[in-house]
């Protein structure tokens, strides 16, 4: 079977530069050269050649220059006022037209666009006689499930554009049945869940001498209680909600709080909240100052170090979280979590973690749980063996999430 593969965005496949979607598309391309099933040209951007030093058998990486274009960009966003208001909503980007520009038109027996909703667009009108997959990383939006005459006429672009992924998909693949049911309330009847994966082989604990290295190198002493959050530097993440709830922990002297990851897109957006959460940082005393540490960017391979470190991880997230990949690592690890009650955490966290809802509270209520677990150890260790054994419920290796992905592609 031949298939196309479109990577998600401008980070490439295979995963060089990190990215939980592109690490999932290079875990089936790579044990798709173990079993050889399909045939696959993979459509992805140039990373500076670097590419070209992985050799495929059975996948051909269609390397694509991009280079954004302003004045592209704000022809197509001109169009896009007409698009969004069209039935199908087919929304699009100087992105999306750069991917897809080189697309072997009937060539391939199916075409799967990775999480890309513009990506998506763009192929659509290009396909004939291919199946097309969509496979849905993110919520949708509204957020809300009740979608009104007045959201519709309010939102036409996210309403039109969920419509069009419907009509025009002949399978949505959703990574939890709390986003495969938000589809099925805009009236999909082609959706089917498939669990993202983590590889439990990377996520074993390192040794007592290098946990040492890095606890020295964080500056983090064997009494400290260490809470880590992980993941990326924007608001929808509420990493600005966990540090307003360290401010209420301030009998806590022990608890550290690792912040790993870092402002990947540098966008306008991106760059106002990072300056948010030093000004943040600036209003503390230097007391509690000392208790964060920002780590930046840990490699994805040594992640397991910072679980091997920590004592809790906490996830404050603000938006709908489709999944949350983190927190199944969390639990393969044996970790308690803290999570904010979003989108399909509670489905893949189950009994494993405290759970706060969102909301004017959610701050003093984050702190209130984060101070459970800081004074109960107990608790800590009873969380986290329930979240190891709930983890062996999801893929945890290439060959599981591979083979549960062949399954739905039959």
């Amino acid at each position: 079977m031949k298939l196309a593969v479109f990577a998600p965005n401008v980070l490439p496949v295979p995963a060089l530069n990190g990215g939980a979607v592109e690490e999932l598309t290079t875990y089936f391309i790579e044990e798709n050269e173990k079993k050889h099933i399909y045939d696959i040209d993979l459509y992805t951007v140039d990373n500076y050649n670097r590419l070209s030093n992985f050799q495929y058998k059975y996948t051909n990486i269609l390397q694509i220059k991009y280079k954004p274009n302003l004045m592209k960009q704000r022809i197509i966003n001109i169009l896009n006022r007409f698009l969004m208001r069209m039935p199908n909503g087919r929304v699009i980007s100087d992105f999306s037209e750069c991917l897809t520009c080189d697309f072997k038109e009937n060539y391939y027996d199916m075409v799967i666009v990775e999480d890309n909703r513009e990506v998506f667009n763009s192929i659509t009108r290009k396909i004939n006689q291919e199946k097309l997959i969509f496979h849905v990383h993110d919520d949708i939006y509204p957020p809300k499930d009740n979608i009104s005459k007045i959201q519709r006429l309010i939102h036409p672009k996210q309403y039109n554009t969920i419509k069009g992924i419907i009509n025009s998909s002949d399978k949505i693949i959703t990574v939890s049945h709390y986003l495969e049911k938000r589809f099925k309330k805009y009236g999909a009847k082609n959706t089917v869940t498939l669990y993202n994966a983590v590889l439990k082989d990377n996520l074993i604990p390192t040794s007592l001498e290098n946990q040492r290295l890095w606890k020295k190198k964080f500056g983090i002493s064997n009494e400290n209680i260490v809470f880590a959050f992980i993941g990326r530097f924007t608001s929808d993440k509420g990493i600005d909600k966990l540090l307003n709830a360290l401010k209420l922990l301030k009998n806590c002297s022990d608890l550290r709080l690792l912040i790993v990851g870092k402002n990947w897109l540098h966008s306008h957006a991106e760059n106002e909240y990072s300056s948010k959460l030093k000004s943040i940082v600036k209003t503390m005393s230097p007391e509690l100052q000392s208790r964060i540490i920002f780590t930046g960017y840990i490699d994805h391979k040594k992640i397991n170090e910072i679980y091997s470190i920590s004592d809790c991880l906490v996830i404050p997230s603000q938006c709908e979280e489709a999944f949350g990949v983190v927190a199944l690592e969390a639990m393969t690890m044996g970790l308690p979590v803290v999570a904010s009650n979003s989108g399909g955490l509670p489905e893949v966290l189950g009994n494993s973690a405290l759970i706060v809802d969102r909301g004017v509270n959610f701050v003093p209520n984050l702190a209130k749980a984060m101070q459970q677990l800081y004074l109960d150890p107990d608790l800590r260790s009873t969380l986290g063996k329930i979240g190891k054994s709930r983890s062996n419920s999801f893929p945890k290796t290439k060959e599981g999430y591979f083979n549960d992905f062949c399954k739905i592609l039959k």
